[in-house]
């Protein structure tokens, strides 16, 4: 079966980089400035007046970059989506290739690092709460990594093995969604069984390729 992703390649290096888009400069500056104070402090008791003396400038200057809070608000969920999508384009570059095994391993990792650290859920998902925008940016995030999995990953292991499912990205959409849901119904869950239920779900090949090395 011939797979060809629904999503567009705007957003792609041709060598298969992810392109990620960051807000850079003075604006970057201010956006990061408020995105740490929203995840320390909340967002509804942070002023613009805070997050231009945590930049170090002024209101006007604030204002000068960004029309209010409601706009460095979009700036940073822009930002924490940027973060979502570069966390699986280093997995991708970094993936042991012709492993399937152990990059299905590491991908695992990868999700549980990208929603949680020490301390439990990463402050990311505070924020996204107290807005009230989990689903929408859920939504948007599995886009993007959907998009870039199958431009990318899926379009890739194809070369070398047969896909044995219909609607593949849709199906990949839904295997993101289900274990991030997974891991919020069984945080103990271990990396073996996440593993499990994407080999079976979507038919994998986990036998390794004799050769192991990329193409140039």
């Amino acid at each position: 079966m011939r797979f060809v992703s629904p999503g567009a390649t705007s957003s792609r290096h041709g060598d298969g980089r992810a392109e990620i888009r960051r807000i850079e400069g003075r604006a970057g500056d201010i956006m990061q400035a408020a995105r740490g104070l929203f995840e320390h402090r909340g967002v509804g008791p942070t002023t613009v007046k805070d997050i231009a003396s945590e930049a170090g400038i002024t209101r006007e200057l604030f204002y000068y970059y960004y029309s209010g809070k409601r706009d460095v608000i979009d700036a940073v969920l822009d930002d924490y989506v940027a973060d979502i999508v570069e966390s699986v384009a280093v997995w991708n570059e970094t993936r042991h290739f012709g492993d399937t095994s152990a990059s299905l391993r590491e991908c695992i990792a990868t999700l549980r690092r990208t929603l949680y650290d020490a301390n439990g859920p990463r402050p990311m998902i505070a924020v996204l709460e107290e807005l009230g925008v989990r689903d929408a940016f859920d939504v948007r995030a599995v886009r993007e990594t959907a998009n870039f999995i199958c431009e990318k990953v899926v379009s890739e292991y194809e070369r070398y093995h047969d896909i044995k499912i219909e609607l593949v990205y849709e199906t990949v959409c839904v295997m993101i969604f289900g274990l991030v849901g997974l891991l919020k119904v069984d945080p103990s869950i271990g990396d073996e069984s996440l593993m499990k239920v994407v080999e079976q779900t979507f038919r994998l090949d986990m036998r390794p390729l004799p050769c192991c090395a990329k193409e140039d």
